[in-house]
């Protein structure tokens, strides 16, 4: 993670945790749980407040608008479960299904709350450390028309050997060639500024433009996902229910593979008519978008992944409408991409739990 992703994590944790007081509400919900140890048959102290002080401050909490690398740096700290909607929903079930144990429920409660002062110590240490020698700038590498985008080489796209490296390094010309190709700009629009370890990690700095593209082109293949696998948790119901009803299993079944199989043309049409491209005048346009798209989508199924760093909007940026549209473009679709992602993660391992 670069210093300026750091930095920025920061100021998010400063802006939804520190400011909302959310480590004083945890503290508080304890606090007063923790009254109700050894009240030897006494009326219980009520807690109800305190609780929903704590849930109107971490309900609408998200973390969208953060990178991959920066969600990493957060589950190291175990707090990602503590916030937003699971935070409130894990704190329900502590509470009722120690209902009767009051005291299993507050140590429970105080290990979130202990868990959250300790990250927001963290957080600070690190915000006072980096801040006695960087601010907050975009790297010389990346112009003020560009964003940087990470792809991370791994699982069954990891990079291994040489002939691994040749074979995805074509298949990322491809997919750089074909959306550049559609926006009248060529591969060298994708300029590789560094390398990282681990599953191999690129970083590119990308014209803002061409990493909407992206964006865009991952976040309908990820609507079709979302699709193929609601239908595929509705089979997994109807087992459930064991009705017999065999033929009906079977046509969600090729209803949900149809509708995966049609997808990359769905997500085709998608961009040929974001891009307004004609499609008798841009035919080698449109073949070249046609591999790029085939080639991404089959990336990331395989296991690759592709983030963004959000940019911050500079002064000439704010001069600049087209770039400003752009964007803000790419960072909606970056949310939604979030939200998607993590209602696919749910699906998956419902399904997972009903196969079990």
């Amino acid at each position: 993670m670069q210093i300026n992703e750091l930095l920025r994590l920061t100021e998010w944790f400063d802006e939804n945790i520190i400011e909302n007081q959310i480590p004083q509400k945890y503290s508080a919900l304890h606090s007063k749980m923790n009254q109700n140890i050894r009240r030897n048959g006494q009326a219980l102290v009520p807690f109800e407040q305190e609780k929903t002080d704590l849930f109107e401050a971490i309900k609408d909490i998200n973390f969208q608008s953060l990178s991959l690398e920066q969600m990493k740096f957060l589950e190291s700290l175990e707090i990602i479960e503590l916030l937003g909607k699971n935070g409130v929903e894990q704190i329900e079930k502590i509470l009722i299904e120690n209902n009767l144990d009051i005291a299993t429920a507050t140590s429970k409660i105080k290990e979130f709350s202990n868990t959250i002062s300790k990250a927001k110590a963290t957080i600070t240490k690190l915000q006072t450390t980096l801040l006695e020698s960087f601010e907050i700038e975009e790297s010389d590498e990346i112009q003020n028309n560009q964003v940087l985008m990470r792809v991370y080489f791994q699982n069954d796209v990891a990079i291994e050997n040489l002939t691994d490296f040749k074979k995805l390094s074509a298949t990322w010309y491809d997919i750089g060639r074909g959306i550049a190709m559609a926006q009248d700009k060529s591969p060298e629009d994708f300029n590789i500024i560094g390398a990282k370890k681990g599953s191999i990690i690129i970083e590119m700095a990308v014209v803002v433009g061409l990493a909407t593209s992206v964006s865009k082109i991952l976040l309908e293949s990820l609507k079709v996902a979302d699709r193929f696998i609601n239908v595929l948790k509705q089979v997994e119901e109807l087992k459930a229910l064991k009705l017999g009803n065999k033929k009906l299993v079977s046509d969600l079944k090729k209803e949900a593979e149809k509708e995966r199989d049609e997808g990359t043309q769905i997500i085709l049409n998608t961009a040929i008519e974001d891009l307004q491209l004609n499609t008798e005048q841009n035919g080698d346009k449109i073949t070249a978008l046609d591999k790029s798209i085939k080639k991404l989508i089959g990336f990331t199924q395989n296991g690759g992944v592709v983030d963004f760093v959000q940019p911050n909007e500079s002064e000439e940026e704010d001069e600049n409408n087209e770039i400003r549209e752009e964007i803000q473009k790419l960072k909606t679709n970056i949310s939604e991409i979030r939200l998607i992602e993590n209602k696919i993660k749910l699906l998956e391992n419902k399904i997972t739990k009903d196969k079990n």
